[in-house]
């Protein structure tokens, strides 16, 4: 039996400088870990950082370099604390999801993008439908995008209790492939794992081909559908 090839993943490795932005950007999120994290090394660094506005006021791009000596420190241990700050943001925001909530609706957004995924719990006043876009600019060094489409939204009660969380795809959404993706999984046109293995552009390829062969051979799709013939891929 032969050996499934792996694929080969997509990650995005961010920038020093691309992960300060994000947490530039987001002041709130690391006054909350300044104010219920653990001391850490970098936790004079990251106060230093809040009362200088997190270089907000400059409109030219602060290097790490000068960062590090404005603090006294050198580049390397700047470049470190920047990493472990954000990093510790997300597992705040695991471990306490309240802080970052109020009374508005409280969500969890589950992100994905290729191979780059993450999850965060956050609140909105009103609460997106399916295929409207969401920009969340603190996720890009995590994602590798901070535009969103919204996928699926998914409702639990228990115990008089909701918890909703949203599914949110990297990227602009078309609609026509998305209905024409449903189309294939419903016509068994793919399997539903090729979803879970393929990335978005390989399924793309796919069902363009399986189209293709459905408009320019209807005798053979005939034939398909009578269990006579499969598509070759």
């Amino acid at each position: 039996m032969g050996r499934t090839k792996e694929k080969k993943k997509i990650l995005h490795e961010p920038s020093t400088h691309e992960i300060f932005g994000c947490i530039s950007r987001t002041p709130t999120y690391s006054k909350l870990l300044l104010e219920n994290g653990p001391e850490k090394t970098y936790t004079a660094f990251l106060s230093w950082l809040i009362e200088k506005d997190f270089y907000n006021d400059k409109y030219e791009k602060i290097s790490i370099k000068k960062m590090a000596a404005d603090f006294k420190a050198d580049s390397t241990k700047a470049t470190i604390w920047i990493k472990e700050i954000y990093q510790d943001i997300f597992e705040l925001n695991n471990d306490r999801p309240e802080l970052f909530q109020n009374n508005d609706l409280k969500v969890s957004l589950y992100m994905k993008s290729y191979d780059n995924s993450c999850c965060f719990s956050t609140c909105m006043s009103v609460l997106p439908r399916e295929f409207e876009t969401v920009r969340f600019p603190f996720v890009h060094a995590k994602i590798g995008t901070d535009y969103f489409w919204v996928k699926k939204v998914e409702h639990e009660i228990e115990d008089n209790k909701i918890a909703t969380t949203l599914w949110l795809e990297g990227g602009f959404v078309n609609k026509y492939r998305e209905f024409a993706l449903d189309k294939a999984l419903f016509e068994g046109w793919i399997h539903f794992m090729d979803v879970y293995e393929k990335h978005s552009f390989e399924l793309d390829n796919e069902i363009k081909k399986i189209y293709r062969n459905v408009q320019h051979q209807p005798k053979l799709y005939d034939n398909y559908k009578k269990g006579k013939w499969r598509f070759i891929k």
